[in-house]
């Protein structure tokens, strides 16, 4: 009886221990498992690309539905110019990654029915659109993240070609007026004084909105004034509202005429300065027999060109160029596609500095700039 008793105890026991043991397992702590991250080095590139839709113009504004941007960049409207890109007309900051819906203020005046939406970095100053300049164009495989779409809901007017109007005045208040400028984007209305005659120094701008600008008034540097003045056209190309030229604010031209018109001055001019400039160009004058006689001929390096850009001497003739550009230039023998250094060749030519080379043989000499290369000209030495 004794021993019965002592089994029964033993299997309490044990059962006892079993349970224990099975709540201790039940209750342990369960480890989640560690998620991996995953490395930046295997993250998606973003490619950049716009999708925009033919729409209506709404209050100034257009709206490009999709941009992807690889880095903080510009969503830029050009207008159309003969079926490419032209005239930039509104821009918007677009961020990193997809951005939807970006809404875009234009230059209604400046539009086309056709317009460009392309994507430009912010490399310059950020926040600050700058084009030309930092600020270029996108490019995915060698071609530029842009597409074209058209507009509707507008006076599709066509631009208006510019023009000059001025007249012979007295000068007052060392100021000029010019009667009417029609500009096709804003721009400026420069003065330049005379080089015999042509378009020389420029001594004085004035600010020109998109369209008809009348009674432009042009304060001008009196100093530097010459009796016959030039009236032309410039664009605004580079930062809006500050002139730069020589520069991107080029002047404007319509079928590859410049906009420019001529006009006399009178009344006004210190008379003392006009002497002064009579005697100077009566100096630098000379006549056919002094030119013989000295054997040399000038050439002036001004507006982006040499002037003459045809000339003809006789063999022996030294012919000296002087750069009145504030830009550098160079006197190169040959042309860009047949450059000849090794016959003459003025390396940079600041501001002021000249050049002169001897001509010792007949034939026709073309020379050209090697930093502005559409800058070309060409010397006829006869024997």
């Amino acid at each position: 009886m004794r021993k019965s008793s002592n089994n029964r105890t033993l299997l309490m026991l044990f059962a006892l221990l079993m349970a224990l043991l099975l709540a201790a397992c039940t209750g342990a702590t369960e480890v989640a498992p560690t998620e991996t991250e995953t490395p930046e080095s295997e993250m998606e590139e973003v490619t950049p690309a716009v999708t925009v839709e033919d729409q209506e113009l709404t209050d100034s504004t257009v709206t490009v539905a999709s941009v992807t941007a690889a880095e903080p960049g510009w969503m830029v409207i050009h207008a159309d110019d003969n079926g490419a890109p032209g005239q930039v007309i509104g821009q918007a900051a677009v961020e990193t990654g997809e951005n939807s819906d970006v809404v875009v203020e234009i230059d209604q005046a400046a539009a086309t029915e056709t317009l460009y939406a392309m994507l430009h970095v912010d490399a310059g100053t950020q926040g600050e659109y700058e084009f030309p300049g930092a600020d270029a164009p996108v490019s995915v495989d060698d071609s530029v993240v842009v597409q074209p779409f058209t507009i509707s809901g507008m006076d599709m007017t066509e631009a208006p070609t510019p023009a000059v109007t001025v007249e012979d005045q007295e000068l007052t208040d060392s100021t000029v007026t010019v009667a009417s400028v029609t500009a096709a984007e804003p721009g400026w209305m420069v003065i330049h004084a005379d080089d015999n005659g042509a378009p020389g120094q420029v001594i004085g701008q004035a600010a020109v909105e998109t369209g008809e600008n009348s009674d432009v008034v042009v304060e001008i540097d009196q100093a530097a004034a010459t009796e016959t003045l030039y009236a032309m056209l410039h664009v605004d190309a580079g930062t809006q509202g500050e002139y730069e030229f020589p520069g991107a604010d080029a002047p404007v031209s319509v079928d590859d005429s410049i906009v420019v018109q001529p006009f006399t001055i009178t009344g006004g001019m210190d008379m003392e300065t006009d002497e002064m400039m009579e005697e100077e160009m009566a100096e630098e004058e000379m006549s056919e027999e002094e030119m013989e006689q000295t054997d040399e001929q000038a050439v002036t390096i001004v507006n982006f060109a040499f002037s003459p850009d045809e000339l003809t001497v006789p063999v022996g003739t030294t012919v000296v160029w002087t750069n009145q550009d504030n830009v550098g230039h160079t006197v190169t023998a040959g042309s860009p596609s047949a450059p000849n250094p090794d016959f003459f060749d003025s390396g940079s030519l600041s501001s002021g500095d000249t050049f002169s080379f001897t001509f010792d043989e007949a034939g026709s000499f073309e020379y050209y700039c090697t930093i502005h290369p559409s800058m070309t000209a060409t010397v006829t030495v006869e024997g």
